[in-house]
């Protein structure tokens, strides 16, 4: 069977490093980063290679720019969320990331 079609609205592809493409609202991602707006409306660009990166962590930025939270960090993907963030300039995602590293952190300390 063919591939379903796109999701309305979805003009921008984050290419990440196996060659799958996660898609989204360029305007919404915009909104949220400097950088993403220089490059889509500035630049034309519609596609962003996102390969340094984990397909959870992308899931994860996209999630948070739509939602305006971080609702799936993780130990395994809040480095690289946390990265994005400072890629993308995207301040409250750094800010998120740091306040889950210290929550994590705080609680290895009252373990020990």
């Amino acid at each position: 069977p063919p591939p379903p079609p796109p999701p309305t609205h979805s003009n921008l592809k984050f290419l990440l490093e196996n060659g799958e493409e996660l898609l989204a609202n360029s305007m919404i991602i915009s909104y949220n980063s400097p950088v993403i707006e220089q490059l889509t409306l500035n630049l034309f660009q519609s596609t962003i290679e996102v390969q340094d990166f984990s397909k959870d962590a992308v899931q994860c930025f996209l999630e948070a720019s739509y939602s305006g939270d971080i609702k799936k960090i993780s130990k395994s993907n809040f480095r690289d969320v946390n990265k994005m963030g400072h890629v993308f300039d995207v301040a409250w995602v750094v800010d998120r990331c740091c306040e889950y590293f210290k929550s994590i952190t705080e609680a290895v300390k009252l373990n020990n």
